[in-house]
Formats: C-alpha cells, structure tokens, sequence
C-alpha cells in the first residue's frame, strides 16, 4: 500500500494572521460604507423636501396667476359643488369663456380646492359646464391648513369675491413656511 503524505507546502490557503489582517481591515471599512449610506438617505429626504417646496411655490402662483387673468367671474361659493368632491374645501372657482376659430363658444372652470387633512393637497381641477371634472393637477403639496383666498378691488380694499373682484391672492402654508399667489383679472 501507498502512504499518502500530508505536505503543507504544496496546499493553498490562508494563514491564520492573513485571515485576521483582512477581518481588521472590513472592521474599518464597513462602519465608513454604512455611514456613508446613511448620510446619502438623509441628504436624499431634504433634497426630496425642499424640491416639493420649490415646486409648491413655483406651480401655484403660475396656474393661479392664469386663472385669475383669465377669469370673468370669481366666486368662493363652497355650496356650489361644480368641481367638488367629498371632502373638499372650495378655495376660489375661476370662470371664462373663450372663442375658438371655429364654433360656438366655451366655457371653462378652474376650480381651486384642498383635498383636506389626509392628502394634503392644494389641486387644480378644469371642470365642463355640467361641473364633471375634466382634468386636474396637484400644486402643492404638504399643505396641513386650508389656504386662504383673499380678493381686493382696485383700491386694494378686501371684498368678497365676486364681480368687483380685481385682485386674487391665495395664501399657502406649507413645511417650508407661507407663500402668497397673486392674480389681476384682466377683464375687470
């Protein structure tokens, strides 16, 4: 019979302090990944945050602007439910008519709601004469409070909104702090 011979020399493998050497080394290199992971989440939730904010204060007062420009009537009517569903809190509704080149007249509604406490949201909703809604875009978001919508005359004087309404601001808080849309209406 053969003898097998055990040589320790011809076996590849690791030594004992190699393998110590390398689990000091992840000791030091793991802990400086994770808090690098870390610091990347948290640098990723404000950045999230703060692109909401810019993006409340910038769509807002664009579509509100418009609106209100746009506008031949401008009512606050919450008994109105044109535009309105459950819930809801009816911020300003903004009425024209426009002529196309070709057929009869329209006209359009952009009514301007909170959804409330649970989504939070401040949203544009493009309504037919029948009051169904059309279209709609959220414009703010995170917004805890129900804005308020505030019309003046030429003078500045507030009025209720209605046929001597001239100027429309719309008052929004949101995390980052309050910001005012403001609107003239062209045809006044």
């Amino acid at each position: 019979m053969r003898r097998l011979r055990c040589s320790i020399r011809g076996q590849a493998g690791v030594t004992l302090v190699e393998l110590l050497v390398a689990t000091a080394i992840l000791g030091i290199i793991i802990p400086a990944l994770t808090s690098a992971l870390v610091i990347g989440w948290r640098t990723t939730d404000d950045t999230i945050a703060r692109l909401s904010d810019n993006r409340n204060r910038a769509l807002t007062p664009s579509l509100w602007t418009r609106d209100a420009q746009a506008a031949t009537a401008v009512d606050t009517n919450g008994g109105v439910t044109t535009c309105l569903s459950g819930g809801d809190t009816l911020l300003a509704r903004f009425t024209w008519t426009e002529t196309p080149l070709t057929g009869p007249a329209v006209t359009r509604v952009a009514a301007w709601v909170w959804t409330g406490s649970t989504t939070q949201l401040v949203e544009r909703r493009a309504c037919d004469t029948g009051g169904s809604i059309t279209g709609s875009v959220a414009t703010a978001h995170d917004v805890a409070v129900a804005p308020v919508p505030t019309c003046r005359t030429t003078s500045g004087a507030a009025v209720a909104c209605g046929a001597s309404t001239v100027v429309v601001d719309l008052s929004v808080t949101d995390p980052s702090g309050t910001f005012v849309a403001t609107g003239r209406r062209r045809s006044a």
